[in-house]
C-alpha cells in the first residue's frame, strides 16, 4: 500500500526532511564549539531577566474595580508587585503565603497582586480562593507584566521606597524567601 500513487507526494517530502535533518545531526556531532543538549538543571537564578532593574514604577495600571492607578503612588514605602494568574498552579501555592507575609508586614511594605488572566473572571475567582486582601489589578494583555521583565508565572517585582525597581524575579516564592527578599530592599 505504501506504494500507492496517493502516498508518493508525501513519502519524497518526508524523506528529504529525515535526510536533511540527519545531515544536521552529524554537522553538528563534533566540536566543542556546539552547544549540547543536557540534563543538567540551570539554576533559577540564572535565568531571570534583569531589564527592568533600576527603572521607576510610573506604570498605570487598572484596578479590580475597572478605575486606573500608577505603581508610582506606593512611593515611599517598598513595595511588591506579584503577578498571577488562576491557571498557573504555583501562582496559586503561593499567593496565601503572600497574604502571610503583607499581614505580617502590618502596612509597612504595600503589595499589589495583578492577574494576567484574560477573563475577568477568573481573576476574582483565585483572588476568592486564595484569600488575598492586598490591592489588586488586572493586566488581561500582559502589557504590565512585560514591562517590568515577566517572562514566566508567577512573578514579582521588588521596588524600594523611593520607587525603583530592585528585582524582578520569576518563580515560586515562599514566605521566608518572600521575607528575606522585601527585608533586602531597605
Amino acid at each position: 500500500m505504501s506504494d500507492s500513487p496517493a502516498f508518493r507526494p508525501i513519502r519524497r517530502p518526508v524523506i528529504l526532511g529525515v535526510a536533511g535533518l540527519m545531515m544536521f545531526v552529524s554537522a553538528c556531532g563534533g566540536g566543542d564549539d556546539v552547544a549540547r543538549l543536557t540534563n543538567e538543571p540551570i539554576p533559577l537564578e540564572d535565568l531571570q531577566n534583569d531589564d527592568a532593574i533600576g527603572s521607576d514604577v510610573d506604570i498605570d495600571f487598572t484596578t479590580f474595580d475597572g478605575s486606573t492607578s500608577n505603581f508610582a503612588a506606593y512611593a515611599g514605602t517598598p513595595l511588591v508587585v506579584n503577578f498571577f494568574s488562576r491557571t498557573c498552579a504555583p501562582c496559586v501555592t503561593e499567593m496565601p503565603e503572600f497574604e502571610a507575609v503583607f499581614q505580617a508586614f502590618d502596612g509597612a511594605v504595600a503589595f499589589v497582586g495583578i492577574s494576567t488572566d484574560a477573563r475577568f473572571d477568573d481573576a476574582e475567582l483565585i483572588v476568592e480562593q486564595t484569600g488575598v486582601t492586598y490591592d489588586l489589578g488586572w493586566d488581561p494583555n500582559a502589557d504590565v507584566f512585560e514591562r517590568f521583565g515577566g517572562f514566566a508565572m508567577p512573578t514579582t517585582v521588588f521596588v524600594d521606597a523611593a520607587g525603583v525597581v530592585r528585582e524582578t524575579w520569576s518563580g515560586v516564592l515562599t514566605a521566608t524567601e518572600l521575607t528575606a527578599k522585601i527585608e533586602d530592599l531597605a
